[in-house]
């Protein structure tokens, strides 16, 4: 009788700390990783790629609602771009909803379209919406830039792309080649 008590415990126990140690960034999967720049077309149709153009994206789960990202992109020794913002949502849920961009770095000129000789520290807060549409999510920003997943409902890590639309027209195809787990797991 104690023994079989024990091991109900054993295994009650084992089971509650697996539940507990549950991936709780799951619900931002299709977001998070490392992602690499397969392609950026400019206004005027002309495709970039790979060694023209490079880029390295990761996104890093900080919380449940919160999420900390980094954005290299670079067209040759003189066009270096490096950005450092963090987002912050309303809720964890994938679900039509605000959010708030906070760039706490931006090196010449951060992850947009044209090169510029700055290096801010401080940054700004751009505000935006994610727009749920199905398997499609995408964020909205108020600066000018639509990051769009067509599908976010793909699990094969290295299937999942996004893209990203500038005002001036020019896109950017990202690629996810590793996931991200973030703090929350361990």
């Amino acid at each position: 009788m104690f023994k079989t008590l024990t091991r109900a415990l054993l295994v009650g126990s084992a089971i509650a700390m697996t539940a507990g140690c549950a991936d709780e960034t799951q619900h931002q999967f299709a977001f998070r990783g490392k992602w690499r720049l397969e392609s950026r077309q400019t206004p005027d149709g002309k495709i970039l790629q790979p060694p023209a153009v490079s880029g390295h994206y990761e996104w890093y789960p900080t919380g449940l609602t919160t999420a900390h990202v980094t954005a290299s992109i670079s067209q040759g020794q003189n066009q270096i771009r490096v950005s450092g913002f963090n987002y912050s949502f309303q809720s964890e849920a994938v679900e039509s909803q605000s959010f708030t961009r906070n760039e706490y770095m931006d090196v010449g000129g951060g992850y947009r379209t044209s090169p510029e000789e700055s290096h801010i520290a401080t940054g700004r807060t751009i505000t935006g919406n994610m727009v749920v549409n199905g398997n499609r999510v995408s964020f909205e920003n108020t600066g000018g830039a639509t990051q769009v997943y067509a599908d976010i409902s793909i699990a094969v890590i290295d299937s999942v792309v996004f893209k990203v639309n500038f005002a001036d027209g020019t896109m950017d195809t990202w690629r996810r080649f590793a996931d991200q787990l973030g703090v929350l797991p361990k």
